[in-house]
């Protein structure tokens, strides 16, 4: 199980304009995607702007690859 703790907070992410992690794009790409063309958009997935959820998902993606890596 990973210890789940805080790399860089997601607020000093957005205000830095620091830069999604490749894999969190890469999976929010394809989920966004797909709930759009096979389930009826049913996250209406939106990315891009303060407080969408797609940017949400990508930070919370972003914190998990960043703690993942610190353990490899």
């Amino acid at each position: 199980m990973i210890e789940i703790k805080e790399i860089i907070p997601i607020n000093k992410r957005w205000e830095e304009g620091i830069n999604h992690h490749p894999k969190s794009e890469e999976i929010y790409n394809f989920i966004s995607e797909y709930d759009f063309k096979f389930c009826n958009d049913s996250f209406c997935f939106r990315s891009g702007g303060d407080g969408d959820n797609g940017e949400s998902l990508m930070y919370l993606l972003d914190e998990y690859f960043s703690t993942v890596e610190k353990i490899e």
